[in-house]
C-alpha cells in the first residue's frame, strides 16, 4: 500500500532543521542525489548501500519521512521526494556546501562530507549566511537551488 502525502508536501516548518532531524536529512540528501540520475525513484537498497545502514533502518526512516510529507514511499517501488522534501534536501546540501567551501578556501582544509553536513546542520541560519557571504561575496551564492551536476556544489569547481 502506498503512503502518499501529496496534500501535505509542506511540513509546516520555517527551516530545514526544524523539519527533519540530522539523520533524516542525510537520507533526504541521499535520495535526492541518487534520484537525480534517473526518474527520481530510489530503492531501499540504494540508500542502504549509500549510507552504509541496514535496509530495515532505511525502510523505517522512509515510513517516518513519508508521514511528515517529505517523500512518497511505496514498498517495492521505492521513494520519491515531494517538492518540500527536495527543498529541504537542497537547503541542507547548501548549508554543507557553505561550510566545506569556507574551510577549503580560507584554511586549505578539505573537510569530509559528513563533518561539513554535521556543522552545517547545527549552525544558525545567520552563521550560514555569513559563511556564504565570506566565500563568494554574496549572501545567496550557496542558496538551495539545484546544482548543475549531481555531486556538485553551486560554487563553480567545488564538490559538495
Amino acid at each position: 500500500m502506498a503512503t502518499d502525502h501529496s496534500q501535505t508536501d509542506v511540513c509546516g516548518c520555517a527551516r530545514p532543521t526544524a523539519c527533519v532531524d540530522r539523520n533524516g536529512g542525510l537520507y533526504l540528501i541521499a535520495i535526492r542525489r541518487i534520484g537525480t540520475d534517473r526518474d527520481g525513484r530510489v530503492r531501499t537498497g540504494e540508500v542502504s548501500d549509500r549510507l552504509d545502514v541496514t535496509p530495515s533502518s532505511v525502510t523505517e526512516l522512509f515510513d517516518r519521512l513519508a508521514d511528515t510529507g517529505l517523500l512518497r514511499y511505496e514498498k517495492r517501488a521505492g521513494v520519491a521526494l515531494t517538492d518540500r522534501g527536495r527543498e529541504v534536501a537542497l537547503e541542507l546540501e547548501a548549508r554543507q556546501c557553505a561550510v566545506r567551501t569556507f574551510f577549503r578556501r580560507r584554511t586549505g582544509f578539505d573537510m569530509p562530507l559528513e563533518a561539513g553536513y554535521r556543522i552545517g546542520y547545527v549552525l544558525p541560519d545567520e552563521a550560514i549566511e555569513r559563511l556564504r557571504a565570506l566565500v563568494d561575496g554574496a549572501s545567496n551564492a550557496c542558496a538551495a537551488t539545484a546544482p548543475t551536476g549531481v555531486e556538485r556544489c553551486p560554487f563553480a569547481g567545488t564538490e559538495c
